[in-house]
């Protein structure tokens, strides 16, 4: 056992007061006169071994209670493991650095509450502790204890991090560095854990811990002002393809959590040179679409942004988003002699499609890398060669679609598709093949009906390949035959299958309104090179179909920064790296243009929205969580009125000043009792 007041033990000295007292007291003589001594002189012999342990009891509870409460005065506290205490004392804090701390607490921000309460505690400890602090970006920089004074300049460094970390992430980080410290450095004695944080629900992961004896932890807990916030969930486009001076539609979703309404929240759009505002109302804990439709008048690389005004956290107040029109989309087109030319034909009725003809033997591996759509029109038997080509191409992100010849070897196409993670193609089929339903809801048809129909009954082809493992395949219906097997299928936007040739002894598929239409729109998704946005910290890639020579850097270039991105993948098709700890310090939510030697597309990065809903841990929660998985008696203190009302103790919970104050009171009622009750 130690005190942490050891000096108030001297009050002990003071026993020897009432020690005094007892020993003068009790020798006092009286006198008393009576006319025949025999009695008295009896009854004295009697009563006075009864007095004599009256008084020692007396004596006993009064030191006793005087005792404990100087014991209790000195704060005593059991220490365990003190055959590992001999090393330096650490201070290791962590400051919960993410997005939902930027909220408004009694004393500025939250981040900043907490900075402030991190040098309150630096400022109580003894220079020789080793201090480790560390925020969610978990870096090389925190991976060293410090001193006090690096301590304190680190703290005033630390600003807003776009990546959350679960509580598992922390302490596992933290065992590591201690484990570290210890193996190269020195032996650590007691060690001291902080965590400040609001303890966001999403943080609420760990796994099973193993502290050691001389490991402390105390946990703080900030609160906001007003535990609300409306924020942009998402973004989307009605049609997913975009083409000048066409109807286009964008969808907004807002979310207000918390428990009052927004009765006029602004909304302002931009879409390239389109404006927009609107006012919104949305109930507490609702959330509201709005939908903004307009007429496409932007060309090339358009650039947007839906941004609200709300008063509390910021970070989640605006959604960058970014969408090509294209000018040209290139088609390679892969026939036979006797394929069927209506396939050429129904692309030429759009300008912006380039159409390159060849034959199977004559492919350009250089024509194929920069082509937008890969046609197999007609095509009986597929080279191993071929098929090499072709599974590249989907790799670089080229789009593929396959109709099949009349007399197809089964051998050559069924490896391709199981590649492209399309169905495999059986022998053909004429039973029921009328068209039953077409599968409207998915988004290839997003746009293409005024109107949905329930149910067709159109004849569309005499013959079809039978489909033999469309239960086991990722691959989605789009065309549907009454016989219920697929006439044509994709394979996420990337791949596309008819399960019917063009020839006439299939059918007549080339005269029914779909057929072109369909063509049309697999050019329409093939046009499309990089995606609406990226999430920072959730994202760790960003697939961009784009040519781009090594000789140059590739670098994101906005107002505010110019960062180097590193990439993987071929030349024809990068796969951005955005998960790393330099991309997530360098980079924030915004709009970025991807250059290398010149403009390669344009880039919408935004910030995660896993802490837009302020669900926060209660005490016992957390307490629960940490108790449950190895870390017992953990120190919670919750900040509400600001830090610099809170008393700052890192001190063990194991104290007993409480029971020997306790023991103190019981001892002095044990003495009033004896003398009143004990005659």
């Amino acid at each position: 056992m130690e005190f942490v007041h050891p000096e108030r033990l001297w009050f002990l000295f003071f026993l020897l007061i009432p020690i005094v007292i007892h020993l003068f007291h009790f020798r006092k003589r009286k006198t008393l006169y009576f006319s025949s001594l025999r009695f008295i002189q009896f009854l004295e012999k009697e009563q006075q071994s009864t007095r004599k342990l009256k008084q020692l009891l007396v004596l006993l509870s009064r030191l006793l209670a005087f005792t404990a409460l100087i014991f209790a005065f000195a704060q005593p506290q059991s220490k365990n493991g003190e055959g590992q205490r001999s090393g330096k004392p650490a201070l290791l804090i962590y400051l919960d650095n993410s997005f939902s701390m930027t909220a408004i607490g009694t004393e500025g921000t939250l981040l900043s509450e907490g900075r402030e309460l991190a040098k309150r505690m630096l400022q109580t400890v003894s220079p020789a502790t080793r201090v480790l602090i560390c925020s969610n970006a978990l870096n090389h920089v925190e991976q060293r204890f410090q001193t006090k004074a690096e301590a304190l300049r680190y703290l005033d460094q630390i600003e807003s991090y776009a990546l959350t970390r679960t509580l598992d992430d922390v302490l596992s980080w933290q065992q590591r560095q201690i484990k570290k410290h210890q193996e190269l450095k020195e032996k650590l004695g007691q060690i001291k854990q902080v965590f400040i944080s609001d303890f966001q629900q999403s943080q609420a992961q760990l796994e099973q811990q193993k502290p050691e004896a001389n490991q402390s932890f105390f946990a703080y807990q900030l609160k906001a002002q007003q535990n609300q916030n409306a924020y942009i969930d998402s973004i989307w486009f009605a049609k997913p393809t975009h083409h000048i001076y066409t109807d286009q539609m964008l969808m907004v979703r807002v979310q207000n959590f918390g428990t009052q309404a927004k009765k006029r929240l602004e909304l302002n759009i931009k879409i390239g040179q389109i404006k927009r505002t609107m006012f919104m109302q949305i109930d507490a804990g609702a959330q509201q679409i709005a939908s903004f439709p307009y007429k496409e008048i932007n060309n090339g690389s358009v650039l947007c942004q839906a941004h609200i005004n709300d008063q509390q956290i910021h970070f989640d107040d605006t959604w960058y988003f970014s969408y090509e029109v294209p000018n040209q989309t290139n088609i390679y087109l892969i026939e036979e002699a006797n394929s069927s030319p209506n396939v050429a034909k129904a692309f030429a009725v759009e300008e912006r499609y380039k159409v390159w003809k060849t034959l199977p033997g004559q492919v350009s591996s250089t024509a194929l890398a920069e082509t937008d759509l890969i046609v197999l029109n007609g095509l009986d038997e597929i080279s191993s060669g071929l098929r090499e080509d072709l599974l590249t191409a989907h790799q670089n992100g080229q789009r593929i679609l396959i109709i099949p010849g009349e007399a197809i070897t089964f051998n050559d196409y069924n490896p391709l598709l199981r590649e492209l993670s399309l169905c495999e193609l059986g022998a053909p089929q004429a039973n029921a093949l009328n068209l039953q339903r077409i599968n409207d809801a998915d988004p290839f048809f997003s746009g293409v009906f005024e109107k949905k129909q329930q149910k067709w009954n159109v004849p569309m082809v005499k013959k079809a390949y039978s489909v033999l493992n469309a239960a086991n395949s990722s691959a989605t219906p789009l065309l549907i035959a009454r016989s219920g097997q697929a006439l044509f299928m994709r394979s996420n936007t990337t791949a596309f299958l008819w399960t019917t040739a063009l020839q006439t002894s299939f059918g007549s598929m080339v005269n029914q309104s779909l057929f072109p239409t369909i063509l049309l729109r697999c050019a329409e998704f093939a046009s499309q090179r990089y995606p609406n946005y990226a999430i920072l910290g959730k994202d760790a890639q960003i697939k961009v179909r784009a040519s781009h020579s090594n000789e140059a850097p590739l670098r994101f270039i906005s107002a505010e920064t110019e960062f180097i991105v590193q990439y993987v993948g071929t030349p024809n098709n990068l796969r951005l790296q955005i998960g790393g700890t330099a991309a997530l310090e360098r980079l924030k939510a915004g709009l970025y243009e991807l250059k290398g030697i010149e403009t390669l597309a344009q880039i919408a990065l935004n910030y995660n929205r896993i802490e837009s809903q302020l669900k926060l841990l209660s005490k016992s929660e957390l307490i629960d969580l940490l108790e449950s998985n190895g870390i017992k008696n953990c120190n919670f203190n919750q900040i509400k009125e600001g830090q610099s009302l809170t008393a700052i103790e890192l001190k063990e919970s194991n104290s007993y000043w409480r029971l020997f104050l306790i023991f103190g009171l019981i001892f002095l009622l044990v003495e009033l009792s004896l003398l009143k009750w004990w005659k």
